[in-house]
């Protein structure tokens, strides 16, 4: 029996609308989509996205545990692993659904490191996605880079001082996984005085996105849940 293929495949932050021609043809084509979804949530947020290409698809739930204990992670990773291999070798075309771009701070690595040992390489395809800061600077019209500029992209370490050197280095800054450090950060930028020259993101792509550039308004809000920020030593961001 012929090998089918595996495809893992980035969704974007969340619109519809943002899913590459590719994407869509990929699960089009699919004989079964692979859905993950975390064992606190009652849906996937990765299925909604695709609900109009995968009506007629078979649909595979995998659950994963919302822990931090590697050894129950690595575990849920080889299971899952695992049964999109029985799928391909069937000679089945497998879709698997990640949110964003499934090379950015996404947990399909860890899916994909299991899968190398599994199954032969040119059988296993990637398929680029939409980040979260790149939908969110467009967004807002907030330039990214120009010129020979650098740019960081980095999650919110537990101590946010040590952020102050970063922003000191890199023309941009982009701080993924801000959560409950919004208000930390917010200090930092405060006394460093970057509070005028940032953009802050959350839900983009979803019905309840929200973008400001209005920094010092953001403290207190509590508001760093799925969010990104993005935020430049040069103040001069304005477009026109």
């Amino acid at each position: 029996m012929k090998t089918g293929n595996f495809y893992g495949i980035g969704l974007g932050p969340g619109d519809p609308e943002l899913l590459t021609i590719k994407a869509v043809n990929t699960i089009r084509n699919a004989d079964c989509i692979f859905v993950p979804k975390s064992d606190t949530k009652e849906e996937s947020l990765a299925l909604q996205i695709v609900e109009e290409y995968v009506s007629r698809k078979r649909i595979v739930t995998q659950i994963y545990p919302m822990t931090k204990e590697k050894n129950i992670l690595d575990a849920a990773w080889k299971k899952s692993a695992e049964e999109v291999r029985d799928e391909v070798l069937k000679g089945h075309d497998v879709v698997y659904l990640t949110l964003g771009d499934p090379m950015t701070f996404s947990t399909y690595i860890y899916l994909l490191r299991h899968l190398g040992a599994l199954l032969p390489n040119e059988v296993i395809h990637t398929i680029p996605g939409i980040t979260s800061y790149n939908a969110a600077a467009c967004f807002g019209n907030f330039p990214l880079l120009t010129g020979d500029e650098k740019l960081a992209v980095i999650p919110v370490p537990e101590d946010v001082a040590s952020l102050r050197p970063v922003l000191e280095l890199f023309d941009t800054v982009v701080l993924m996984k801000v959560a409950k450090k919004l208000d930390e950060v917010l200090f930092l930028l405060d006394d460093m005085g970057l509070t005028g020259n940032g953009l802050f993101a959350s839900y983009i792509g979803q019905k309840n996105a929200f973008v400001t550039c209005d920094l010092l308004s953001l403290k207190g809000s509590g508001r760093g849940y799925l969010s990104v920020m993005i935020v430049r030593k040069n103040s001069n961001t304005s477009i026109g």
